[in-house]
């Protein structure tokens, strides 16, 4: 135990060093709901997958974007008790950025757990900010950081007693690397 929150904020203080390539976010989502299966118990928390067809490829690092959906599973399972839905949808989009907006993709995973308090929704993003009793208050801080590192855009979306809703919206291409284009 000592030893994995030794590691989740050795990985949180490091600065992010992307190995971009092209990435199927599809792919980074199985990879990712494969390591949750490894790391928490999943219970009989049915997933269900429902990324559209023909989603475009982005420039990300795949190391880290399957780390993202680890994460988002992880906190889904451990929130849920074991037992519940958890869907993920994908879905190609434009991010409006002041002028024609970027091609992006965006995946949601909602679940039909719990939902969080407004006072704790606030906070969930933050470092070292836990309700669980073994949290770290990394999983998800890591969670932004990550999307924060692709150029994308993260969002809530939670009511008591209804769910949870983290979309995660992720450029095809960073702004960075279209000014170089």
């Amino acid at each position: 135990m000592a030893n994995a929150i030794v590691q989740e904020v050795l990985d949180f203080v490091r600065p992010i060093r992307l190995q971009v390539e092209r990435t199927a976010v599809a792919d980074t989502v199985q990879s990712g709901i494969h390591l949750a299966d490894t790391k928490a118990r999943r219970g009989d928390v049915d997933v269900q997958i429902e990324l559209a067809d023909g989603l475009p490829q982005i420039q990300g690092d795949q190391h880290q974007l399957m780390q993202l959906f680890t994460n988002l599973l992880i906190n889904a399972y451990e929130a849920m008790e074991g037992r519940g839905r958890i869907t993920i949808t994908g879905a190609r989009v434009r991010l409006e950025d002041g002028s024609e907006g970027r091609e992006a993709v965006r995946v949601e995973v909602a679940d039909n757990g719990p939902g969080i308090p407004p006072d704790v929704a606030d906070k969930v993003f933050d470092p070292f900010f836990s309700t669980k009793p073994q949290g770290s208050g990394l999983g998800l801080a890591i969670v932004r950081k990550i999307v924060d590192a692709h150029d994308g855009r993260l969002d809530l979306r939670t009511a008591q007693g209804q769910g949870t809703t983290i979309r995660v919206t992720l450029p095809v291409t960073s702004s960075t690397q279209e000014l170089t284009n």
